[in-house]
């Protein structure tokens, strides 16, 4: 909710001027560290935890206190997760769901649980560190973290005045399907995907 509030600031969005919008949240979640431990907690569990500990919560308290009226939703696809809300909000965006889109991602790291879970599975690089396309990749290093993106239509924020860093050109949520190992990604796939958005939207990857 804070980094919304400061997203659509920085993007000269009043927060409050969206209410009884269409606008839409997205945010990305994957582990429920906090919430695991006050559901644990039986006798100090109380009326808060029913949205205090849920994904969905993330998304709706933003919508809740807002007043914003579009879809609200919080998508869990492990780590592509914050990748995946933005290509649904383009999606919003395009199809004219919504007007605006608030996207965002988080992970907190309350117990220490999910990361000898991980080790276990060999996913945790020794050094804690992630070398992406490297051939040293040795597994992931977990971080914390959060961060929010606003969406419009390109017209729509030209029209409006507002600041554009970015355009998306287009995107495609798609799935390994069979590899090494389920956390193990399959470079075929991964080729199939990227030549997929790359001819979607008419670009060449050599530009």
């Amino acid at each position: 909710l804070e980094l919304a509030w400061e997203a659509l600031t920085d993007a000269g969005v009043p927060p409050m001027s969206l209410g009884g919008s269409d606008a839409g949240v997205y945010v990305a979640a994957n582990s429920n560290d906090y919430g695991r431990r006050l559901l644990e907690d039986i006798q100090n569990t109380g009326a808060y935890a029913v949205n205090g500990t849920t994904f969905y919560g993330i998304a709706n308290r933003v919508s809740y206190f807002l007043d914003l009226r579009g879809p609200s939703m919080a998508v869990d696809t492990a780590c592509a997760g914050s990748l995946t809300a933005l290509h649904l909000a383009s999606q919003g965006l395009r199809s004219g769901e919504t007007p605006i889109a608030i996207v965002g991602g988080l992970n907190i790291m309350a117990t220490p649980a999910l990361n000898v879970a991980l080790d276990a599975a060999g996913a945790m690089s020794p050094d804690g560190r992630s070398k992406a396309f490297d051939k040293d990749a040795d597994g992931y290093g977990r971080g914390e973290g959060a961060g929010v993106v606003v969406l419009k239509r390109l017209a729509d924020a030209r029209r409006d005045g507002d600041p554009v860093l970015a355009v998306i050109l287009g995107s495609v949520v798609s799935q390994d399907g069979r590899s090494d190992g389920m956390m193990a990604p399959n470079a075929e796939a991964q080729e199939h995907m990227l030549r997929q958005v790359y001819g979607r939207v008419g670009i060449s990857p050599a530009t």
